[in-house]
């Protein structure tokens, strides 16, 4: 009897020692297979930026600001991010209302930072970004100038922040360069230095004043800066676009591919506002 119950005993030890070696024996062989990815997030993402001169959103052809009308067009267009130009803020034009805390409330996006170009009116005028992702250090940086006789000449600026767009860092700016070729050659080169400082991919829009072929756009393209749009790429004047200023460009062109642009029509302002999807590489 003590004989059998001795073999039973035995024979359970060896089964539990079977187990564990079985145990052991397949998590060597999971370590040793490659990880499949299934951990990994997605390998892109898109973001969509919109660019806009909304003219303190004053419709095209009228000084009565309506900024309804323009928060409505950028909620149909859905943007991540956009840039303002043109932007009021307690001004007398415009009401003495803060413009970008009203669109921001209109269009539920909630990160916000607003750069004055000059004061206007008892307030200001200047740029904004609107984003649905949070803005880390904004910054306005204020561009150099050259006086031009009898010609006025307004003071320019760039807005900067960084954003986080599935754990890839961009850098994000926005500025609206002078009608001048003179000030836009000192502005460039300066808009590039400041640029170059950051060591994210970078989205760069707003309107530029000047056409691709300027000399302005070659100096970009000349600092690998690629702009989104190909075709179809007039923003003014708004009820018969014939030039296109409005720009959305990048660098480097390795970390982004255009998946698409468009030039939405609207009478909201006297300029188009332009919008580009772009997949994050």
């Amino acid at each position: 009897m003590k004989r059998m119950k001795r073999m039973k005993r035995m024979k359970k030890i060896g089964y539990i020692l079977f187990l564990l070696a079985a145990t052991l024996n397949c998590q060597t062989e999971y370590r040793d297979i490659e990880d499949p990815g299934w951990k990994e997030k997605d390998a892109t993402k898109t973001i969509t930026v919109m660019s806009y001169n909304v003219k303190y959103c004053s419709p095209y052809n009228s000084s009565t600001p309506d900024v309804d009308a323009v928060a409505e067009v950028i909620k149909q267009a859905k943007p991540d991010v956009v840039f303002l130009q043109e932007l009021d803020r307690n001004t007398t034009r415009s009401g003495k209302v803060d413009q970008l805390a009203q669109l921001s409330a209109k269009t539920n996006m909630p990160y916000t930072y607003y750069g004055k170009a000059i004061d206007y009116q008892g307030g200001e005028s200047g740029l904004g970004i609107l984003s649905r992702y949070s803005l880390s250090d904004p910054q306005t940086f204020h561009l150099p100038r050259v006086e031009l006789g009898d010609t006025y000449v307004s003071y320019r600026i760039l807005v900067r922040a960084n954003i986080t767009v599935n754990e890839k860092k961009i850098t994000v700016a926005g500025t609206h360069l002078e009608l001048t070729q003179e000030n836009r050659d000192l502005q460039v080169p300066e808009i590039n230095r400041i640029l170059s400082s950051s060591n994210y991919p970078t989205i760069l829009a707003g309107d530029f004043n000047a056409t691709p072929d300027n000399n302005t756009m070659q100096t970009f393209f000349g600092y690998g800066f690629k702009k989104t749009c190909t075709t179809g790429c007039n923003t003014i004047t708004s009820n018969a676009p014939n030039r296109e200023i409005d720009y959305i460009i990048y660098r480097p062109e390795v970390k982004f591919r255009i998946v698409s642009h468009d030039v939405i029509q609207t009478l909201a302002s006297d300029h188009l506002p332009i919008v580009s999807v772009l997949e994050l590489n």
